[in-house]
């Protein structure tokens, strides 16, 4: 039951943990030095009890509560030594840019790697490969990738962390059929568990399968980028600057030069983009309140003091 559930995260977030917890340790010779004093006053106790109260019955409980009050009193600043805390879990709304925190939330980047023939021109496939490998420079610890290369048909040729990545670029597939890795790429993301934000790196040579115009139309809020290699024969800029734009997405250009600005601000803008369309826009921090429960433990005190001294020890 959810009531159930929500009860157990309560339990946890109030848990109490102990900085120095071998401190606990004291209250063994302590409690045992207390033992010995106990048993020794006890009779002396009783003894003046009968010389000034001889008539006077009963009373017992009080020495009972004095004695508890007294061990409770030695508990507390045994507790207090062991210096208690509460750890809280804060949440921290991620900020626009903010690629330090970006990187910290585990996300899904796939990339639809377009491997047809007319990659093959110029420099287009080495271009693609520089840019995957240099946006993987960019994710952070926590981020896994899937990795698609299409060309008449679509295929995952790995999925797990980008350090893993030994697939080898080869281009010269007949056929491109941009809008059937799009559609591949939208199934994928809508049944993973993690943030998804989906990359297409292509020259835009389009000739097979579906409209990829109509397919981006779908992506709502699964962030796309459309990444442009290449220039020439067979190279549509146009088709993939619609892409993106039905897609609500980006359209970049591969320079060489700007490689490294490129990714960088890729990555942060389709990771956030992945991150807000999955709720999960902030980093968790741990942290440790020390205040309250020292507040609290001196607060009993105070009020066990005045007890502990009825009995003039």
């Amino acid at each position: 039951m959810a009531w159930v559930e929500e009860l157990d995260i309560l339990r946890l977030q109030v848990m109490i943990k102990f900085e120095r917890p071998e401190y606990i340790f004291f209250l063994i010779p302590a409690l045992m030095a207390y033992g010995v004093l106990l048993a020794y006053t006890r009779r002396n106790y009783f003894k003046l009890r009968r010389i000034l109260n001889p008539v006077e019955k009963g009373g017992s409980w009080i020495r009972i509560l004095v004695v508890f009050s007294k061990f409770l009193l030695l508990l507390l600043l045994v507790v207090s030594l062991c210096q208690p805390y509460i750890e809280k879990i804060e949440k921290r709304p991620i900020e626009v840019g903010n690629l330090e925190a970006v990187r910290k939330v585990p996300t899904l980047i796939m990339l639809l790697i377009d491997v047809s023939k007319s990659m093959e021109y110029g420099y287009r496939i080495r271009e693609a490969e520089a840019f995957v490998l240099n946006l993987f420079s960019q994710l952070g610890d926590k981020d896994q990738i899937a990795v698609v290369f299409f060309a008449g048909d679509a295929e995952i040729v790995y999925e797990g962390p980008p350090s893993n990545f030994t697939v080898d670029f080869k281009a010269g597939r007949r056929y491109s059929a941009i809008g059937d890795a799009l559609s591949l790429a939208l199934s994928y993301s809508r049944a993973s568990n993690l943030p998804v934000g989906v990359i297409l790196v292509t020259d835009g040579g389009w000739n097979y399968g579906s409209d990829p115009v109509q397919v981006a139309k779908s992506y709502g809020d699964v962030p796309l980028a459309v990444v442009h290699v290449g220039f020439g024969a067979s190279s549509n800029s146009e088709l993939l600057m619609k892409v993106a734009e039905a897609a609500n997405g980006w359209y970049y250009e591969v320079t060489w030069e700007g490689l490294q600005s490129l990714t960088e601000n890729l990555y942060s803008e389709v990771k956030y983009a992945a991150l807000v369309s999955r709720g999960k826009s902030y980093v968790e921090y741990t942290v440790k309140d020390y205040a309250f429960p020292q507040l609290a433990i001196w607060a009993i005190f105070s009020i066990i003091l005045p007890l502990t001294l009825v009995d003039g020890v």
